[in-house]
């Protein structure tokens, strides 16, 4: 795993890091998940029963909230990036790094765009090292 400042109380997992993360170091902060990492996972899904046991997995992570201050700490980042040119990031992504500014959490990621997004929002990046 990538190593970095301790991120605090929450480790916010990216889908890409939560589905190749293995056992996790806890001294990074306390795994976690979004709405919106829960939506993704949960969409590769291949059958009702895999839907089933993911959502079982899911279930047993904290889960931070997302909602309207959420939203608009995307919508200002988004504005923020593009006026340095560099907006075009994926939405899934922009979303989860507002939420881990939102509730002060660092994102486990295998994503260079939370290093673009680092540079609006106040999170720290911790890239998975596989």
């Amino acid at each position: 795993m990538g190593v970095g400042a301790p991120a605090g109380r929450w480790l916010l997992l990216d889908k890409s890091a939560l589905a190749r993360a293995g056992e996790l170091d806890r001294a990074l902060g306390e795994p976690c998940l979004c709405a919106v990492t829960r939506f993704e996972v949960l969409y590769s899904a291949r059958s009702p029963e895999a839907f089933g046991q993911l959502e079982t997995e899911l279930d047993a992570l904290h889960e931070l909230r997302t909602d309207g201050e959420t939203i608009e700490i995307a919508r200002t980042a988004q504005r923020e990036l593009a006026a340095i040119g560099n907006h075009r990031v994926p939405i899934p992504d922009l979303l989860i790094a507002a939420c881990a500014q939102q509730h002060q959490a660092a994102v486990l990621h295998l994503d260079r765009h939370y290093d673009t997004l680092a540079r609006v929002l106040a999170f720290t990046p911790v890239r998975l090292e596989v």
